[in-house]
């Protein structure tokens, strides 16, 4: 075997422009006289049926309620879809894998009465596909997306479309921009803009050609390229409602100008404020909402400029989370319009008219309330990253997972060790310094730009870093900013001190991004985005190592240390390399494209020697098929299963929640929810 030493160094020349102890991931499980030696195929002849084996993790906890949630994105439409005089939900959910039209069925009765009802867990009803809008028209649930309608939607989803006589694509882009989408958000609705009794169509057109995508920024992050814009067109319908024919779609104004929210317009035409006629309500790709007030007529529109809206005290009314969408509907039959508002992370929230006005005459709303749902699976917002360890100390394995809102949440193994179906308690945020902790990009921090403020995107590992007997968490995010949480609580009662940075002993100017704004700040590592720091005693000195995506999207390893009686991180060197020789380059990406790689450090095969799952369709299995010279030599031998649960990325883990001593694999996916295989030694 022969290694290019020139690869595996870390010399980086052009980035340089100015400048045994206790251990919960690194668990090694070790069969001696078993070896695993063989390749994807090889899974097969373990018993596996890999096609059925991924199975989403289950509460097991009759009369446990939780926060109501699809997968990555929520579209609700509330209707009394079982015709039983309730108000149901159905929500539609484009993501992979949980793609559906979603019925959550109300059985608490009358919303009159029972404003927030405890939902049954959604029964699916279709595929679905972006963009699915309701409009309310005679008493009638009519459902739309780009180019069509959809007959019986409340009872069938999807599976009766009807086109209509206006092109999906109508919309043509006028900004410059060279890569990424230039329309994402396409929305639908039929209403009767001008009270003529036709029923005209209107799109929300969510416009990124003058955005651009990532990587936009300047030396003291500021975003060089346009904003993200949210178009209101009216398609004026000149025929009738049998036989609609539509006119070339106009942009409607407000104050003289085009109507223009950041983002995902969601409009809906509602009398707000009771004087008779139909006013604007928009949501965004962000978190907030803009009031239009028609101060002209019911049969001739005309709207003043937007006011952002707040709640009673002032303050502004936004979601916890982005990529909303709004839906102006009476769900407490009050006689106001009220919004139900999808989230990003699949959860939906009812937002109550309170029927007053502010000064300004925008409407004043109650600040969301996100309804629940009896407990099916086991959900952490969207794209989670579970780490399975033992967090209260009571034995058995237990979840710490991440997500794209930037939060930490734990969900408690009420059963104790060696349950193969554990019954879960609800999950919790923690907390730091008495705060819920949690991370966000900010105006600045995402490489994709201002459009992504309300991500953090936490990915995570947990061990006793400090080497006190006590679980930190290490950790990663949007930004890129390697920190680690130390646990000053007990064994038995974590508690979080505030984010330090992970810093390393570099031998000289550490490594500089070839991308974005942000610097490394001291000896702190700063390496690519959304991509796990894997924790493990690789040279079996008894600290813990750290294995992570350098600047180069390289997998690399950090040496742990002890120097001067304290603990250090050396710098990296590309020490993992493939059966050529070659160091392992995991993402070659630039920019917006590069992390993203999530990794989990085991001995999935038993062989004594640890391996990496990483994040493919589900899991690929890097085997360790050799090690010369503090070199180890990987082998991917293939994904675990068949199934492809990936929508962005699937984040691996490893727990044993029966006790036998094996490795089984849990994936965080992009719907949230944790995807479990046992692992084939065990069949």
């Amino acid at each position: 075997m022969c290694f290019d030493k020139k690869l595996i160094e870390p010399t980086y020349p052009h980035w340089r422009k100015g400048g045994a102890r206790w251990c919960f991931m690194a668990v090694v499980f070790c069969v001696a006289a078993w070896a695993f030696t063989r390749t994807t195929e090889t899974f097969a002849t373990y018993g596996v049926n890999v096609a059925d084996e991924l199975q989403q993790l289950k509460y097991n906890h009759p009369g446990l309620v939780v926060d109501l949630g699809v997968g990555l994105w929520a579209w609700p439409a509330p209707w009394d879809a079982d015709g039983d005089g309730d108000f149901d939900l159905l929500v539609s959910c484009p993501d992979k894998p949980s793609n559906g039209v979603w019925l959550f069925e109300n059985t608490a009765g009358d919303t009159a009465k029972h404003k927030l009802p405890v939902f049954k867990p959604a029964r699916r009803l279709s595929a679905t596909r972006h963009y699915v809008m309701p409009s309310y028209v005679g008493g009638q649930l009519r459902v739309l997306t780009p180019g069509q309608e959809y007959a019986e939607f409340a009872k069938v989803g999807l599976q009766k479309p009807l086109p209509l006589p206006v092109d999906a694509n109508f919309y043509k882009p006028e900004g410059q921009q060279v890569k990424g989408p230039k329309v994402r958000h396409n929305q639908w609705r039929y209403v009767d803009y001008d009270g003529d009794g036709a029923l005209d169509l209107i799109t929300g057109i969510e416009d990124w050609s003058f955005y651009g995508w990532d990587d936009a920024w300047n030396v003291k992050g500021e975003w060089q390229n346009g904003p993200l814009h949210g178009f209101v067109l009216l398609h004026r319908n000149t025929g009738t409602n049998a036989a609609p024919s539509y006119a070339p779609p106009v942009k409607l104004e407000a104050a003289g100008k085009p109507i223009d929210v950041f983002g995902c317009p969601s409009p809906n035409f509602e009398d707000f404020d009771g004087d008779g006629d139909l006013d604007l309500l928009c949501g965004e790709f962000l978190d907030g909402f803009t009031y239009f007030e028609n101060i002209g007529s019911r049969t001739t529109p005309r709207y003043a400029a937007g006011l952002r809206l707040k709640d009673a005290t002032g303050a502004p009314l936004t979601m916890d989370l982005q990529m909303i969408v709004p839906v102006a509907f009476d769900w407490d039959k009050d006689g106001d319009f009220d919004l139900l508002v999808g989230d990003e992370d699949g959860r939906v929230a009812f937002i109550e008219n309170t029927g007053k006005r502010h000064k300004d005459n925008s409407p004043i709303f109650a600040r969301p309330k996100y309804f629940q749902q009896e407990a099916d699976t086991l959900k952490c917002g969207a794209l989670a990253t579970p780490v399975g360890v033992d967090w209260d100390g009571d034995g058995d394995t237990d979840i710490l997972s991440g997500n794209t809102a930037g939060y930490i949440e734990f969900f408690e193994n009420l059963s104790g060790p060696r349950v193969a179906a554990p019954t879960w308690a609800a999950p919790k945020r923690l907390t730091v310094n008495g705060k819920v902790f949690r991370v966000l990009a900010g105006p600045n921090g995402s490489i994709q730009g201002p459009a992504e403020a309300k991500w953090g995107y936490t990915t995570l590992n947990v061990a006793d870093w400090d080497a006190d007997g006590l679980p930190d968490i290490v950790f990663n995010s949007i930004l890129g900013r390697v920190q680690w949480l130390k646990n000053i609580g007990t064994r038995k009662s974590p508690k979080l001190a505030t984010p330090q940075p992970i810093d390393v002993e570099w031998e000289s100017a550490q490594a500089r991004l070839a991308w974005g704004w942000l610097q490394p700040d001291g000896k702190g590592l700063l390496t690519q985005w959304r991509t796990t720091p894997a924790l493990a005693d690789w040279n079996h000195d008894g600290l813990l190592d750290l294995a992570m995506l350098d600047q180069e999207g390289y997998l690399a390893f950090f040496a742990r240390a002890q120097h001067n009686g304290r603990l250090i991180l050396k710098a990296p060197r590309r020490a993992f390399v493939d059966e050529s020789g070659r160091p392992l380059r995991l993402n070659a990406g630039l920019a917006g494209k590069s992390g993203r790689r999530k990794l989990s450090i085991t001995d999935w095969n038993g062989d004594g020697k640890l391996d990496f799952l990483l994040n493919s369709a589900n899991a690929d299995f890097l085997q360790q098929v050799g090690q010369k010279d503090g070199i180890w030599i990987m082998k991917n031998a293939g994904t675990l299963a068949q199934r492809n649960i990936e929508g962005h990325d699937v984040s691996p883990t490893i727990v044993d929640f029966d006790g036998d001593g094996i490795p089984d694999f849990l994936g965080g996916a992009e719907d949230g929810r944790f995807y479990f295989l046992k692992n084939p030694r065990t069949q």
